[in-house]
């Protein structure tokens, strides 16, 4: 076989190759399954017998889906069938036994995954690797007595609005409870030997909750006259016994901040400049970008911009723009940074500093590499004129002693 035919074989094998591996992938994707609902939940009595319904369904008509059950109360669990193809209803048949005696949340798992097998003979096989998912029946045993858990979420906010939050408090006792709540708002100090100041108390009307019955309180805090910064929130929660959540509330500005910019550049090339920032907004910022204008005495040296990009609220983003020193001597110099978002410009002043060019690693070792030979030349040269003064001394001592 020619050269130029062998080339053209060998083409033919790679892309012959790569027409299989991408068939596979394609086949992968196709099988992709999914279960429906994503979960149950329900509270434990006594002898409970329920039927849960879920839908199981695969993208490839002809996919094999094994479906499993495992996990806790998995033994009080039937299914109606453990295997299908396509598409189909399977049935979660649970019988829960007369007691127990865990209190707390207990989960069953019901899995799909792909699999190959026959339905007619209720054999499946489950293939590694492939596509599976889960959902949980979670099953819940309440606590002797009182016990109570809860759950508070407060959403950021901008300067001059109100703080919404959700208090969510759950009877997960035998007996009933009265349960009050307060919420308290602090400075955010980072010192830590500095008594936080309390600005905000806020006292919601006691609740009556009987066994495994849940409320959220939904309601403001008034925050329309905080400045922006971050504040501690704790909330109390007294039931007879006492549950502390602690928080923390982000009140944003219109505003960019400048965190950190490279300030060290080699003399003769294009160098990167990089500068982070943070948006301190609690909303996305659009068509950000920054200029910088570098000067030494007032006269402007080099100016650039970087690319414009977009900010989530309170995301910290690097810009990079390109610093040509290729001209200018090695010395220090003035940075102005600007940023520009929503027709205002956050600026800042720096000091950078631009270096002489580092030397070629592979130049330094040729001067090592040079320094040493000298060295040994040297040494050998002492050395032997050391051996020949030695040499002549003892043959003036033989002619002497003659």
């Amino acid at each position: 076989m020619r050269k130029k035919e062998f080339i053209l074989f060998l083409c033919f094998l790679i892309i012959l190759g790569f027409g299989s591996l991408f068939l596979q992938l394609q086949f992968v994707n196709a099988g992709s399954i999914g279960i429906s609902p994503a979960k149950f939940k329900i509270y434990f009595e006594p002898n409970l017998e329920k039927t849960f319904k879920f839908t199981v369904g695969s993208f490839n008509p002809n996919q094999s889906i094994q479906i499993y059950v495992k996990g806790d109360l998995s033994q009080y669990v039937n299914l109606s069938r453990n295997f299908l193809i396509g598409r189909g209803i399977v049935n979660v048949y649970l019988k829960l036994p007369e007691k127990i005696d865990i209190p707390g949340t207990h989960r069953i798992i019901i899995g799909v995954i792909e699999s190959s097998g026959n339905e007619s003979s209720g054999q499946a096989v489950g293939v590694g690797g492939l596509a599976s998912v889960q959902a949980p029946i979670d099953v819940v045993v309440p606590y002797p007595g009182k016990y109570v858990e809860a759950e508070f979420k407060i959403n950021d906010i901008n300067e001059g609005e109100l703080a919404i939050f959700d208090l969510e408090i759950h009877n997960l006792g035998t007996l009933p409870v009265i349960a009050g709540s307060k919420i308290e708002i602090y400075e955010n100090y980072e010192d830590i030997n500095k008594t936080p100041k309390k600005l905000l108390t806020k006292n919601l009307e006691s609740k009556k909750l009987k066994s495994k019955e849940k409320i959220t309180i939904t309601d403001f805090l008034e925050t329309s006259k905080f400045n922006a910064g971050f504040y501690s929130i704790f909330v109390t929660i007294d039931y007879g016994k006492l549950i502390n959540i602690e928080d923390n509330l982000k009140i944003g500005q219109l505003f960019i901040d400048i965190l950190d910019y490279s300030y060290i550049f080699e003399k003769g090339k294009i160098n990167k400049f990089y500068i982070e920032t943070q948006n301190l907004w609690n909303s996305p910022l659009s068509n950000v970008y920054a200029e910088v204008t570098i000067t030494i005495n007032g006269t402007v040296l080099e100016s650039f911009k970087t690319p414009t990009q977009n900010l989530d609220s309170w995301e910290i983003r690097n810009f990079t723009g390109f610093f040509d020193a290729s001209n200018i001597d090695p010395g220090k110099y003035t940075a102005n940074i600007q940023v520009f978002y929503e027709n205002k410009t956050t600026s800042k002043l720096v000091a950078i500093y631009v270096k002489k060019p580092k030397q070629n690693p592979l130049f330094i070792i040729i001067i090592c590499l040079i320094s040493g030979l000298i060295l040994i030349m040297i040494s050998v040269i002492i050395y032997l004129s050391i051996k020949i003064k030695k040499i002549k001394k003892i043959k003036k001592l033989k002619k002497l002693k003659s």
